[in-house]
């Protein structure tokens, strides 16, 4: 009998480390949002934006490229073709920088509803790859930008 038992508590130990190795518990990979953390106007007129991208799943995830429609006082701004190419830990942001021309209109826009209560509005819309899901998801954020309490042309 005490064969037979060290028997079965060998198989329940086996099946248990296959359990270990062989797949185990998929994590999904929940949608990844992106946004402006910081809007820098710097001396040539041009401005850096410096976009946050949030990782929402509990895994490490790599994202590859980023694809959006900036609108920024209710004007297309810039259309983003990014490269990011890095690697987020689960439920953790990251922040990478790119630089726009904005046109001259817009920055005259700009100026004005900076001084406005609440200022500026600005919509970022498009996808994030990501590789390991194979997969462009969508996303969409609207936000406002409002200066930088005492740093001059930096706004978030």
């Amino acid at each position: 009998m005490s064969r037979l038992l060290r028997l079965a508590a060998l198989t329940a130990i086996l099946i248990s480390l296959a359990g270990c190795f062989g797949g185990g518990v998929k994590h999904p990979i929940n949608p990844p949002n992106a946004s402006i953390q910081l809007l820098t106007v710097q001396p040539d007129g041009r401005w850096k934006l410096s976009i946050r991208l949030e990782n929402f799943s509990d895994k490490t995830v790599h994202y590859s490229t980023l694809k959006a429609d900036l609108r920024i006082s209710g004007m297309q701004a810039a259309q983003l073709d990014l490269k990011p190419e890095m690697d987020i830990p689960g439920l953790n942001a990251d922040v990478f920088d790119t630089t726009i021309a904005p046109s001259v209109d817009l920055q005259k826009a700009f100026a004005l509803d900076i001084k406005a209560p609440g200022g500026v509005a600005y919509e970022l819309k498009g996808t994030i790859r990501i590789p390991e899901a194979d997969k462009d998801f969508k996303f969409e954020h609207k936000s406002r930008l409002s200066p930088v309490p005492g740093i001059p042309n930096q706004y978030r």
